[in-house]
């Protein structure tokens, strides 16, 4: 899961259903030790081993490989195992270099296929899977959600990312000064979050970071139109003065959060209505912008309008 949460998705594959064959193996040495012996001539030794005195630094001791872990478990559970097919058979050839995995989709496949085999292990062997999981918990129980869509699980591991730099942090520096850190980090947000190094044309407003709650910067593209009305102004004596009232009226369209805290960065409005972020056209008002944001200017560049 650490793995995972860095993005080496080719550890992910490697080391996922090595988990798998780990935890199989625990499952079938509680059942009976004997349960993890190859069934071959040549390992007569380690067969009477383990039905006389099981120890697993026997120096004699040959167990069995993911595979013949998957078959046995299969009929040890009752259910039988909740991967089955093509998923097991891809499990069993990325443990053993028969298939590289790579692309962080199918890393997330195969990590997700062996998160369930583990949680029924866990459940046969009578573990609290947040013990087990214990950071990780949230991240798995995320990834294991079938109803998330890609877009979901993208946004899922960039907050797991996202807080394991922060938890990192913490355990680096200590609670207080780790709390002085992250505050400066927020305060320093304003100038270190531009828009423009996340887009041609961008502007940022304020917006709370969805994984660390510290102030960030949600980024977009700015439109608007300087809006006239007019209104009056009773003198007396039935007398009434007119005059004209002006103001901006703008808009953005969202289109990058970034949060200078726990780094996050979601792009695009699918990724943001993910992270619960404003994802479509809304008003904003010019206090919103920083003070480099000229309304003028900006109509003048835009449109060719001088107020």
């Amino acid at each position: 899961m650490n793995a995972w949460t860095a993005d080496d998705y080719g550890k992910v594959a490697v080391l996922a259903p090595l988990a798998v064959e780990h935890l199989g193996k625990a499952a079938l040495w509680q059942k009976n030790p004997v349960l993890v012996v190859p069934l071959a001539p040549e390992h007569e030794a380690s067969l009477l081993s383990l039905a006389t005195q099981p120890d697993l630094a026997s120096p004699k001791l040959r167990t069995i490989g993911l595979s013949i872990v998957l078959r046995r478990l299969d009929q040890l559970l009752g259910g039988g195992l909740p991967v089955e097919g093509k998923r097991r058979t891809r499990m069993v050839e990325v443990r053993n270099g028969a298939m590289h995995v790579g692309l962080p989709a199918e890393s997330r496949n195969v990590l997700t296929d062996c998160l369930t085999v583990c949680d029924a292990l866990l459940g046969y062997l009578g573990e609290d899977a947040s013990a087990f999981y214990g950071d990780h918990r949230a991240n798995v129980l995320t990834l294991l959600d079938e109803k998330r869509t890609e877009i979901g699980h993208r946004v899922a591991a960039k907050l797991a990312r996202a807080r394991r730099r922060l938890t990192e942090l913490e355990e680096r520096l200590g609670e207080e000064m780790f709390k002085e850190t992250t505050s400066r980090l927020e305060g320093l947000a304003a100038d270190a979050l531009v828009g423009e190094d996340f887009g041609d044309g961008l502007w940022g407003v304020d917006a709370v970071c969805p994984e660390c709650g510290s102030g960030g910067k949600l980024f977009g593209h700015v439109d608007g139109e300087y809006e006239v009305d007019y209104d009056v102004e009773p003198l007396g004596n039935g007398q009434y003065d007119s005059f004209i009232v002006g103001g901006w009226a703008l808009q953005l369209s969202p289109q990058t959060f970034a949060c200078n805290v726990c780094k996050l960065t979601l792009h695009g409005p699918e990724e943001l209505a993910e992270g619960k972020l404003p994802a479509s056209r809304h008003e904003i008002h010019l206090s919103d912008l920083s003070d480099d944001f000229d309304p003028e200017y900006f109509a003048e560049s835009q449109y060719g309008i001088q107020d």
